[in-house]
């Protein structure tokens, strides 16, 4: 019997696809890993492992041999709009190997997603309206709450940026897809964690406004990470800045004069970048300074109980609106852009008339992204879990119909929440 093969590239900050090689090893698979750089190698572990340091122009021909050399049957990978990534894609499916693809959840906060060929709008879902209609709903609870990764995230990521900074004469053609130097990244985060404290008077006066005096008036504006690949490839537009720019102006045009314009920054993006000052002389520009509001870290939850209405690029803040049935429009390309669930028309006709959300479709919608897509788990903690859950969802999901199946997996690998999953393997999600 021919055992299967497995090829890890690059996962999420932290020891994730190393413990997620070694549960794939003891479930009879042959692992492999390639390393682009220092952090790669820190974090890395399979029963092959191999370094490449040639240039990236030369990387698809080398992942061809490789993978036909080693039988490859699947590739797993974080992010497909990464340069080695992207350039994979196209590899594996000429020679028929499967392209799985991790991030974040589309269902957070317990979840991860994992889908063959790409995710958000390369995802190859079929979620045509006719296909969604046949969906049976279901419970979307997951069985594992994982709480909050912010200090594991800080952690893993300053491990990374040194390691990848003292390796850099050994991998000195590696293309990374943001900025590594460890001073910088280090800096971010610790200003990030500052102006958290600072801004939280701020976001408590800003937050009493809008559950009060701007109740049911405004619409929220989540903003994304500015140079997250949803900006840079699933969008039109060239910056943060230039989406907020269109938004104020098209509200100024087009809102109606009791209504307010609330932006939201991102998390993960605060020790990065600031808009406020941008924000407020745009709003002055315009004429509409006092019915513009810019905050940080009020949680959405409270937000969505007291808006009337969500523009996005893409995020998947947009799925949580939706759950919520607030009429959401879309200014970039995300998979859940659907006829019956986001508003289809002009950013314009949003403010006055903004589509309703078809409640029974999107509903149809969250048990199938839930059933199909997403992994109960987390990239930085309840690890065992999550690479257990992680194993199964491949293979009774994803795992190529012409394999041999791999031996069956040794008792240690029981999940610690198996006792409380009905099916026969450990359920995703």
């Amino acid at each position: 019997m021919t055992e299967s093969a497995v090829l890890f590239l690059q996962g999420p900050l932290g020891p994730f696809f190393k413990r997620l090689a070694r549960t794939f090893s003891k479930a009879g698979y042959i692992t492999h890993k390639i390393n682009f750089n220092g952090g790669d190698r820190f974090f890395s572990w399979a029963d092959v492992q191999t370094h490449y340091q040639g240039k990236p122009a030369d990387w698809a021909a080398f992942l061809k041999q490789y993978l036909t050399e080693h039988r490859i049957e699947a590739v797993f990978l974080l992010g497909d709009c990464r340069y080695y990534h992207r350039t994979a894609k196209p590899v594996c499916d000429a020679l028929g190997v499967q392209f799985c693809v991790f991030e974040e959840g589309y269902l957070r906060p317990d979840t991860i997603t994992l889908e063959a060929g790409g995710v958000n709008s390369l995802s190859q879902m079929d979620l045509s309206r006719e296909n969604l209609e046949k969906v049976l709903p279901c419970s979307v609870k997951s069985s594992q709450t994982i709480g909050g990764t912010m200090k594991q995230r800080a952690g893993y990521a300053a491990f990374y940026y040194w390691a990848s900074f003292f390796a850099k004469g050994e991998f000195s053609e590696y293309r990374h897809h943001r900025a590594t130097h460890p001073v910088k990244e280090g800096f971010c985060w610790l200003r990030g964690f500052t102006r958290k404290w600072l801004f939280k008077s701020y976001d408590q006066q800003t937050q009493f406004r809008l559950d009060n005096e701007f109740d049911k008036r405004f619409y929220l504006v989540p903003l994304q990470v500015h140079d997250d690949s949803q900006m840079i490839f699933h969008s039109p537009y060239e910056s943060v800045k230039a989406f907020i720019e269109e938004v104020m102006i098209s509200f100024r045009r087009h809102a109606d004069s009791d209504k307010v314009l609330c932006f939201k920054h991102h998390p993960m993006d605060r020790g990065y970048t600031e808009y406020g000052r941008f924000i407020e002389a745009l709003a002055v520009d315009l004429g509409i300074g006092d019915k513009v509001l810019y905050c940080h870290d009020i949680p959405l939850p409270d937000l969505y109980h007291h808006t009337c209405g969500v523009v996005t690029v893409n995020s998947t803040v947009g799925i949580s609106a939706l759950l919520h049935h607030l009429p959401t429009k879309v200014m970039g390309r995300a998979f859940y852009d659907i006829e019956g669930i986001t508003h289809q028309g002009s950013l314009a006709s949003f403010w006055t008339n903004p589509e309703p959300v078809d409640r029974d479709l999107f509903t149809q919608l969250h048990s199938f992204l839930f059933q199909k897509t997403q992994i109960n788990g987390s990239f930085f903690k309840h690890c065992r879990l999550t690479c257990n859950n992680c194993l199964s969802f491949y293979e009774a999901f994803l795992k190529p119909v012409s394999t041999c199946p791999p031996s069956k997996p040794k008792l240690d690998l029981i999940s610690e929440q198996a006792e409380s999953f009905p099916s026969a393997y450990i359920r995703a999600a």
